[in-house]
Parts: structure tokens; C-alpha cells; sequence
């Protein structure tokens, strides 16, 4: 079923051809705002990536990987949107959401799933798509006029962690449309270590062509009704996470690449993830390590247990979860 999907409805998705550099079918008029109003600048853009109509192409950079993609985005007459991400090199991955799904299909290998989301991983932090209230006790936000991005006036907003347990990041928010059209994450001391930059965008009166017969499309079987979830088994649970991060899942599972039992605990404050993984220390066998980038880890060994903690934030905030990894109440 997902291959005949893949090769029918999806397989013309993506018309290069009709996204041009700096064409614009419609602007909307320039929002009248004072350029001090942080806050008000980054809820234009949570509201620009649920309303807007837009095709666009852009580079994720993260330390010396490169990775373009396409990304378009329509919202149908009754409200419901719909979202398309291609990734342009290598395997051929997509990502499709339509309202609170998100399809996500690879080729050749047929590993396609959904999710219940209203976002799409990979691309942008969740909290883009939310107000500012919901990252306000743990984050400040500052305007500023921004550069030139894909030939658009910007302005640009930092987004700064009000501890030093978290990444900084860095907006470039078009000035007309509110969209978000470069994005940095950063250290607390300025170094950037993952960069989404849009090389075209073209706003648009409707929903892009390409977008309009997705909505009948069968999807893949839900994420949930493919893995059996089990609680965790063994007895180790964090004590300590920065101030704002609740626990999102956790259960027992066989890690793919390795096959070995594995408590798995995932956190979020909105803006960021930090994944938690437990197993047998003997049967992990890896050396205690730390390494900081875009994706940060740091592994422990404590006592019979391999504690591993994965997430981009800052390599000693990792340290210091594993760290105050307990028994379990």
C-alpha cells in the first residue's frame, strides 16, 4: 500500500521548476507593529507557519553537513493545513502532515509510520508554532533589524535561555509576511552549531497546486500500532532537569541499531528535547564519553547501568542529568 501511495499520489508532489527565486504571487501588506516589540514579532511567525500559503526551498546545515530540502505549506477553505517536506539529497525522505498527522515515508526501504502531531520533526523547534507565553518563564526574546535574507528586509529576534542550561537561537523574521526565513542555534558563547537558511520563497494566494490532492491520500499505520510499548523496566528515573522540562514518554524497548533492552525517557520544554536511555552497562561495553554540537551526548556508566543522554543542549546539562539519575520511589 505505501509504495503504491509513494509512486502515485506523492510522486508528483515536487515540481522544482515552479519555484523561482525572490517570486512573490502575494505579499501580505507590511504589519504595522513597533520594531521593539520582541514578543510581538515571534507570534507573527508562529502565526505565519500555520497560515500561510508558501512554497519555499532551504539548507540545513548542522556542523559540516549540508542538507536541502523543499518545503511547502497550505491551508485548505475549511482551515486544515497541509504540510510537504523533501529532503533533496540521498535517500528519498518525505514528511507529509495534514492537521495533527504527520506522515513521514522513506525510499527504497518501506519504513514509513505517522504520528499524532500538529508539527513536523525535523524541520523547525515546536514552540516556533506556539505564542511566546509558553517559553516565557525559561527564555527572553529581543528584536533588532536583521540583514538581508533571500533579498527581504528582516527583523531579527534572539531567543535566549535565562539559565545557562540551554542553546541560544537566532530568528530572521521577514518583515512583510512574518515568515521565519533563517534560523541559527547557539552556545551560550556565540559558537553556531546548526543553521536553516530559506534560498527561495513564494508566498501564495492559495494553497500550492501541489499540496491540493493530498488530503484523500491512505497514510502508514500509526507509530504506536506498529512498536508494543512497555513501561521501564529498570530501576534508574532523572532527579534533576533544567527548570521547564517534563517528562513527554517513556518505555522499555529493544534500541534498533543494537537490539539491547532499553528504559527510554524523552523531556521537552517546548523549544528543545533531551532523550534519557538506560541499559545494562556490560552489555553496552562503551567507554564514558562527552560530546558537545548540535546534537549533544554524554554516557556514564553507574554501576550496572549505562546511562546515555542525548538532546541539543549543552554537554554539561547532559552530565548533570545523567549524573542525578536515582532509583526509582
Amino acid at each position: 500500500m505505501t509504495n503504491k501511495i509513494w509512486r502515485g499520489s506523492l510522486a508528483g508532489l515536487l515540481l522544482l521548476g515552479s519555484i523561482t527565486p525572490l517570486q512573490v504571487v502575494a505579499q501580505t501588506p507590511a504589519v504595522q507593529a513597533p520594531a521593539s516589540s520582541a514578543e510581538y514579532w515571534f507570534n507573527q511567525m508562529s502565526t505565519a507557519l500555520r497560515e500561510l500559503n508558501f512554497e519555499a526551498t532551504l539548507v540545513k546545515s548542522s556542523g559540516a553537513r549540508l542538507e536541502p530540502m523543499t518545503w511547502l505549506h497550505g491551508v485548505y477553505e475549511d482551515g486544515l493545513e497541509v504540510e510537504l517536506v523533501v529532503r533533496l539529497n540521498g535517500a528519498d525522505v518525505r514528511s507529509v502532515r495534514i492537521g495533527d498527522d504527520t506522515s513521514y515515508y522513506s525510499q527504497p526501504s518501506d519504513s514509513s509510520y505517522t504520528l499524532h502531531s500538529d508539527v513536523t520533526y525535523g524541520l523547525l523547534p515546536a514552540a516556533f508554532y506556539q505564542p511566546f507565553e509558553q517559553l516565557q518563564p525559561h527564555y527572553q526574546v529581543l528584536v533588532d533589524r536583521g540583514m538581508r535574507v533571500t533579498g527581504r528586509a528582516t527583523y531579527f529576534l534572539r531567543i535566549l535561555s535565562r539559565d545557562n542550561d540551554r542553546y541560544h537561537y537566532g530568528l530572521w523574521i521577514d518583515r512583510k509576511s512574518g515568515m521565519l526565513l533563517k534560523m541559527q542555534m547557539t552556545t551560550p558563547q556565540g559558537e553556531v552549531l546548526e543553521q536553516i537558511q530559506l534560498t527561495t520563497f513564494t508566498e501564495r494566494e492559495s494553497m500550492p497546486i501541489s499540496l491540493s490532492d493530498l488530503r484523500g491520500v491512505p497514510r502508514p499505520p500509526r507509530l504506536h500500532e506498529i512498536r508494543n510499548q512497555e513501561p521501564p523496566q529498570f530501576t534508574l528515573e532523572p532527579t534533576w532537569m533544567p527548570a521547564g522540562f517534563e517528562l513527554l514518554r517513556s518505555s522499555h524497548r529493544r534500541v534498533a541499531e543494537t537490539r539491547l533492552p532499553t528504559d527510554y525517557f524523552l523531556y521537552t520544554d517546548g523549544l528543545t528535547e533531551v532523550s534519557v536511555y538506560v541499559s545494562n552497562s556490560q552489555q553496552q561495553a562503551l567507554p564514558e564519553l562527552a560530546l558537545q554540537g548540535p546534537e549533544s551526548l554524554f554516557n556514564l556508566n553507574k554501576g550496572d547501568f549505562a546511562i546515555t543522554v542525548v538532546g541539543k543542549l549543552p554537554v554539561g546539562t547532559l552530565q548533570r542529568i545523567a549524573e542525578s539519575m536515582q532509583t526509582a520511589n
